[in-house]
């Protein structure tokens, strides 16, 4: 174990020199290294005139995913005129429309003939919707219908029918399955809503649905009378009836709204920042006062935050709806590298000269905010290679943000800690830069009390009257609880059931989106979703696609087909009574012929013509080939992700198991598609960024106890992270797979902090390193964690499911994480931690005040030295291993 130690000095010697020297330098040139950093983020900031902002659902659908590919492979096989021949089940995607669902204002039947004069004046009042082009051309509904037959296709409107209407008023309406008529068959649970039936008759109902289909072909026409749709219908009124409604693009338009309207709430978040910095490092102390490096800080901050947003943009990725939340997250990250930078610079003597000072700041400090930065950035390099466009994009602007919020602390904040500290050499006030008296002296010549609060001051003796409130008073606590026998017990077991309880939650995370969640609750979308997902079946087609040529006259062809929609009917998530095949009713019609392939075509062809109008979508020939057709059957009402994600796995299993060249989608799956990789996809992240927690810890603490206690305490925290985000309603999609990435370099921040505190502290056992770690790093961990809490408060109030998630998520790692590194992990340190001697660096001990000179300071250096490092080498030294 003693050669542990020894890389571990060679280490801090060669890194630890490099980052000295560099501190020097910084001292050395600090104005000039403000100003070009300060130009240089500017310059980059530039970059945001080229920012490509895109919203929308899409953001969360995988790239590349197999239902994209098969979208692409049913656009190429099948070519559809949405103005002659609409069908819903053939449409390669979920097309464009208005929709409305239609509801009795006191609750009551719907199913009655008083109330179908609304429902026919509410018709006429949507189809009359028209919109004009720049060219002066008006377009009705008419217009732009999707067509079928000739006539506009609306969804539901069989509830105009007259046959429809008198068997309303006999209560003769069949349910789930009703015939219009010998030709058209309906599945009823699509369109009446929350339905009450007996006897396979309905007997009350509470709301009907209709949806207005458009053309595809006119897609900006006829996207803008979706837009005027929904204005008109904000403006319709009826004393009766209640009308809830939406659009084919509604959803992406009311996340972004919800999203845009939130990011607002930054400037709030800016001024509370700005606020707590200042006042957590503002004392009464007029010469050595911090609040312009407060100031500094936030302003560091921001900078970084404005040239990866310019940089990123400059590159050409999108800027996506949920890289607003990355602003509160980088503010966080910044405060508390300014707070760890602080504490190192408190913590040297202040009779040193600046360059001296600023050169040891950095050698400690400066690695410690370079642990955490690393592993940060590292963790948003895996999440950018993720499959999803919002995961991705947002890896890209937050590991930037990151990387450029590490880049000027360490050379523009860096440079305002040593022009702070000049001036406090020279005795100047920090406002006015007035030559000022120390308090003594003041008073001495009589000064008021006040005069000498606001004007008096002086370069600090020890670290103590420079801490603030929260730095100064809390560790106190923290040392008598994590050094008393009795209480860390106590910790541990707390720990251990908050272990238990997370371990729990975590098991039972599941994997969900509910697209109600990612608009805000008093959208006219979320009222319609809702309405729709509780009263309304949830069922889709789900269509088998034979891509490529095969004899359809062979019995045995024509079995393998049967046999198929067979087995995807047995399953349980089909319905059995449905299915749309075309080859099954051209084989039971008149026109049938399969004496010559020819034959066989031309009658195909007839049988399109006269009567197969349904299935003219179905079938692709060329010549007297059919090159590809499909086949349909209905899911039922799954209303959850994972039983959506579950049926398409099982349909994609019942195609790849038939010796046809067949392939199965659907629209939806799609969006479904998230549900199946967003598991491998979180894990695999984690899997990286813990794996790189390790290398980085190893690479700058290498010491075995550390780099297992670092590696374990991340690890407890990401377990702790994901059962408190089950128990606290939270689910695993696109959105919080996004906090998860970013929660493992949040969660190493303060563990990488204490533990690499009490690698580079003296003392003459463990209980005494472990007391000085936390005077070190106990303080800036509780204003770093305080100072993100507060960064993120006001998302608390937000109607956004992206924001509102953000701030539960990192509410928990920071609390969870600050836990483990002021209670958890000194309590560990003080049994197993590392017992070998510190590199050789100025220790920081309780007994080595300011007032010590240098010769002082040496002198009980090489007393540690001779008095701990030659143990390490006598017979005890087995013993002392197998102790540490």
């Amino acid at each position: 174990m003693l050669c542990f130690y020894y890389l571990h000095q060679k280490v801090e010697r060669g890194i630890g020199g490099v980052f000295e020297k560099y501190g020097r330098f910084i001292a050395r040139h600090p104005w000039k290294i403000v100003v070009f950093i300060g130009i240089m983020n500017a310059a980059l900031g530039v970059g945001l005139l080229k920012i490509n902002p895109e919203s929308g659902i899409d953001q969360y659908v995988p790239i590349g995913s197999t239902a994209s590919k098969d979208q692409k492979k049913v656009e190429s096989l099948f070519k559809i005129n949405t103005t002659v021949n609409f069908y819903v089940q053939s449409l390669p995607d979920l097309g464009q429309f208005g929709e409305v669902i239609i509801e009795l204002k006191n609750g009551d039947n719907i199913l009655n003939i008083s109330n179908w004069r609304h429902i026919i004046e509410l018709n006429a009042y949507i189809q009359n919707t028209s919109i004009g082009d720049s060219a002066g051309n008006i377009y009705s509904f008419s217009d732009l219908c999707a067509r079928s037959s000739g006539d506009c296709v609306v969804d539901g409107s069989f509830l105009l029918d007259k046959t429809f209407i008198l068997d309303m008023n006999s209560r003769n309406i069949t349910y789930p399955i009703y015939n219009l008529s010998s030709h058209q068959t309906i599945v009823l649970d699509r369109f009446i809503g929350n339905v009450d039936h007996l006897n396979g008759l309905i007997r009350h109902a509470t709301a009907l649905k209709l949806r207005f289909n458009l053309q595809s072909e006119s897609f900006d026409l006829s996207r803008q009378w979706e837009k005027k749709f929904v204005e008109r219908m904000a403006l319709f009124e009826n004393t009766d009836i209640t009308v809830k409604y939406s659009y084919s693009d509604s959803l992406s338009v009311e996340l972004s709204k919800n999203v845009t309207g939130d990011i607002s709430v930054f400037s709030v978040t800016f001024t509370l920042m700005i606020v707590f910095a200042c006042l957590a490092l503002m004392g009464m102390n007029c010469v050595d006062n911090r609040y312009f490096l407060g100031l500094a800080g936030i302003l560091s901050t921001c900078l970084a935050i404005l040239a990866s947003f310019g940089l990123v943009s400059a590159c050409g990725i999108t800027f996506v709806d949920i890289v607003g939340i990355m602003p509160f997250l980088i503010l966080g990250i910044g405060v508390d590298n300014m707070f760890i930078l602080l504490s190192g610079l408190a913590d040297t003597n202040s009779a040193q000269d600046v360059e001296t000072r600023i050169g040891k700041t950095i050698r400690t400090s400066g690695i410690a905010i370079t642990i955490t930065s690393i592993t940060d950035i590292v963790a948003f390099c895996a999440g950018a290679a993720s499959v999803f466009p919002s995961v991705r994009n947002f890896s890209w602007y937050t590991g930037c943000a990151v990387l450029f919020c590490y880049i000027n602390y360490l050379t523009f904040y860096t440079g305002v800690m040593a022009i702070n500290e000049s001036r406090v050499t020279k005795q100047l006030h920090w406002f006015t830069c007035c030559k000022t008296k120390t308090h003594e002296a003041l008073k001495a010549e009589g000064k008021s009390k006040m005069f000498v609060l606001f004007c008096g001051g002086a370069a600090r003796q020890k670290r103590e009257e420079v801490e603030g409130p929260i730095e100064k008073y809390p560790k106190v606590l923290l040392k008598k609880a994590v050094l008393s026998g009795p209480t860390r017990i106590v910790i541990i077991i707390l720990f251990l059931g908050y272990l238990g309880v997370s371990a729990w939650g975590a098991r039972n995370f599941r994997e969900d989106l509910d697209l109600r969640n990612l608009v805000s609750s008093d959208s006219y979308h979320y009222k319609f979703y809702d309405t729709n997902l509780n009263y309304f079946s949830q069922s889709f087609f789900v269509s088998f696609y034979i891509s490529s040529e095969i004899d359809y006259r062979q019995e045995s062809n024509v079995l393998k087909i049967e046999s198929l929609l067979k087995k995807a009917k047995g399953d349980k998530d089909i319905g059995s009574t449905f299915q749309l095949s075309w080859l099954n009713s051209y084989i039971n019609s008149h026109e049938y012929d399969n004496s010559t392939k020819s034959n066989f075509t031309i009658g195909l062809k007839s049988f399109l013509a006269l009567h197969g109008n349904i299935f003219v979508n179905d079938v692709t020939i060329s010549g007297n080939s059919i090159v590809a057709s499909r086949f349909h059957v209905l899911s039922t009402n799954l209303k959850t992700s994972s039983e959506q994600a579950s049926l398409m796995v099982r349909m994609r299993d019942i195609a790849k198991s038939s010796v046809l060249p067949v392939f199965v989608f659907s629209p939806p799956f799609v969006f479904f598609e998230q549900y199946v990789q967003i598991v491998p996809q979180t894990i695999q992240t984690l899997a990286i960024a813990v794996s790189v927690v390790f290398l980085v810890t190893a690479i700058f603490m290498p010491l075995p106890v550390l780099i297992l206690l670092v590696t374990v305490s991340v690890s407890m925290i990401m377990v702790g992270v994901i059962g408190l985000m089950q128990i606290w309603g939270l689910t695993l999609s696109s959105v919080t797979m996004i906090h998860i990435v970013m929660c493992v370099g949040f969660s190493v921040d303060f563990s990488a902090h204490i533990c690499h505190a009490y690698a580079h502290v003296p003392g003459e056992n463990r209980d005494a390193r472990v007391s000085t770690a936390l005077d070190l790093a106990g303080g800036p961990i509780l204003n770093g964690a305080l100072s993100s809490v507060i960064g993120i408060v006001v998302l608390a109030f937000s109607k956004s499911y992206i924001f509102f998630s953000f701030f539960k998520v990192m509410f928990i790692v920071v609390v969870v994480g600050a836990m483990h590194a002021i209670f958890l992990l000194p309590v560990l340190l003080s049994w197993i931690g590392p017992i070998y001697g510190t590199p050789e660096t100025e220790p920081v001990n309780d007994k080595m005040k300011y007032s010590e000179t240098d010769e002082e300071k040496q002198n009980e250096l090489m007393n540690y030295k001779q008095n701990t490092i030659p143990r390490l080498s006598t017979a005890s030294l087995r013993s002392l291993n197998k102790a540490s």
